[in-house]
């Protein structure tokens, strides 16, 4: 199967230089970035990095949608494998063409960053043409002639220098940093604390900012302050404004906080959840949460939800909810706007992102382990009739439904009450285990419709020190996704190893003269300008037999 997605689709990765971020996956493929993809394992259905092993060029395909009912969405092509469960609670696959209607598998958490980034590096982050930096210990490396002559001495007296003639690496972490002709200065290390998290997220969902201001305004005047409070801290300049519609407005007068905020969050329509922001500490993400639905969202008791007319914002806020362990979904609609001062009527795409921490209709739901739960009452020597009074039924059809698979799907809930009484039979329920206590979460498929898109398709494989991992996450609001199948790359000469496996937890008979496998070929259109063999250091050129995986010989596992 060619499980591929167009070039413009994200994938949800960490990389060295960058960190954990969405990346379009052609160009991870065609520049063969170092990468880890956030990946489900199989075995134990916990969710962490595991590094990309292969990057793969497929042919050109139809592309199709596939949407979920949360309103998660991934473009694929038809015989693109999502996971799903088997009657025996192991991974089984489900080509994209076939999966409508089907739960599939999606993230119930993220992980969290192995190497936290709690400060913001401001030369790193703002164009430095911009910018001058003091140190009264020292600036390091400065490359005096590039100076402006005459100007070398008003920033000696200073102990300041233009930041483009500081060398960044050679310089110290304390300095301080400040636009040309501005007294406001900040710490070149700036901290990510959880104020300045909230005040992001109240920026992105009530604020806009100009070269020279940032302004946030809401009704509540309590958060109009907050927001201030934080600036005032660092000695921004602050000016209020009181409307007659009850509105606060506070405007922060500073050039170097508006480059700082537009650089992290955009501005105007296009504001968002910064591309660093998945490396900070859970507290700060925590705190930009909050500043969101304080901004433009509501709280029930149930659960909170944003309104924002940014697809890209709900996309961001979706995967943010689900790093920090809510349940998420979203759904839009077409809203008319009226504009007092205009008097006109705008229509636009409102998107809707909800958040709970409770089970509800979004996430409640597991495909039915029918011959898994089956095998523990066996093992739990209860029949049918003592199972449903151990678990406070009036009948044993309620054991017998679901062993019979008569429903597609379980609530979590149910599966706890086995589990409970299975366990305290003595039964090994570690499978069980892993499906209620694991980091996924299940979703159903709502349609799988073909788009207007023909183009070639990219894939990774992850694989790492052939572990079976075999999935990655991407499209809107995060969709596992399958590895493609292997691939003989032209050039290739020798015998090809069948690989096999076995991604559930119940064993498979393979008998003689069982078809376990097909060859597609295609065609190329023009030599291959990469061959496989001596010149790219191909591992497997004229094998003989079958052979275990080479890995171990690429250079990044080399001592």
């Amino acid at each position: 199967m060619h499980a591929s997605l167009p070039y413009d689709e994200e994938v949800f990765l960490w990389t060295p230089a960058d960190g954990f971020g969405f990346y379009e996956i052609g160009e991870i493929v065609e520049n063969e970035q170092p990468a880890h993809a956030v990946s489900f394992d199989p075995q134990t259905l916990r969710v962490s990095t595991h590094r990309v092993s292969d990057y793969i060029e497929n042919p050109t395909k139809r592309i199709y949608r596939v949407e979920l009912e949360s309103g998660r969405e991934v473009l694929v092509t038809r015989d693109h494998n999502l996971f799903t469960l088997d009657e025996h609670g192991g991974v089984t696959r489900i080509a994209s063409e076939d999966a409508e209607g089907e739960l599939v598998m999606t993230p119930g958490e993220l992980p969290e960053a192995e190497t936290e980034t709690p400060t913001i590096d401001l030369l790193d982050r703002l164009d430095n043409d911009e910018l001058t930096v003091y140190a009264s210990d020292g600036l390091g490396s400065v490359d005096w002639e590039s100076v402006p002559q005459g100007s070398e001495r008003h920033y000696q007296d200073q102990s300041s220098a233009p930041a483009t003639a500081v060398t960044p690496t050679a310089a110290p972490d304390d300095l301080d940093v400040a636009f040309k002709q501005s007294t406001l200065r900040l710490p070149r290390q700036l901290p990510v604390s959880e104020e300045f998290g909230w005040c992001l997220g109240f920026y992105i969902a009530e604020g806009y900012a100009r070269r020279k201001q940032v302004v946030v305004n809401n009704q509540t005047e309590a958060y109009v302050e907050r927001f201030a409070d934080f600036f005032d801290s660092w000695d921004a300049s602050l000016s209020w404004d009181e409307q007659d519609s009850g509105v606060t407005a506070v405007t922060v007068c500073s050039a170097l906080w508006s480059a700082l905020v537009r650089d992290l969050c955009g501005s105007g329509n296009e504001k968002t959840i910064p591309d660093a922001a998945w490396d900070w500490p859970t507290p700060v993400l925590e705190a930009l949460y909050e500043g969101l639905i304080d901004g433009d969202g509501s709280r029930r008791e149930s659960r909170d939800t944003l309104y924002t007319a940014n697809a890209e914002l709900a996309n961001r806020a979706a995967y943010l909810g689900t790093r920090l362990g809510y349940n998420t979904s979203m759904y839009s609609r077409e809203r008319e706007m009226y504009i007092e001062p205009s008097d006109c009527h705008n229509e636009m795409t409102e998107w809707c992102v909800d958040f709970s921490t409770n089970a509800h209709k979004r996430g409640q739901y597991v495909p039915t382990p029918s011959e898994l739960l089956r095998e523990y009452r066996n093992e739990a020597g209860l029949t049918m009739a003592e199972a449903a009074d151990a678990m406070g039924y009036n009948s044993k059809s309620s054991i017998s439904n679901v062993e019979n698979r008569e429903y597609e799907s379980v609530k979590r809930e149910t599966l706890e009450q086995f589990r409970e009484v299975y366990a305290d039979a003595g039964v090994d329920t570690s499978r069980l285990d892993d499906l209620l206590d694991g980091d996924i979460v299940f979703d159903k498929v709502a349609a799988v419709e073909k788009t207007d898109r023909v183009e070639p398709t990219y894939d990774l494989e992850v694989q790492p020190r052939g572990r079976v991992i075999e999935n990655f996450l991407g499209g809107r609001g995060g969709v596992f996704l399958s590895n493609t199948a292997g691939f003989v790359d032209p050039g290739y000469r020798g015998q090809i190893t069948l690989e096999l496996s076995n991604l559930g937890a119940a064993p498979v008979a393979l008998s003689p003269g069982m078809r376990v496998s097909q060859l597609v070929f295609t065609e190329l259109k023009s030599e291959s300008t990469r061959p496989y063999g001596s010149e790219r250091g191909s591992k497997y050129q004229d094998q003989d037999g079958p052979k275990s995986s080479k890995i171990q010989d690429d250079p990044e596992f080399e001592s």
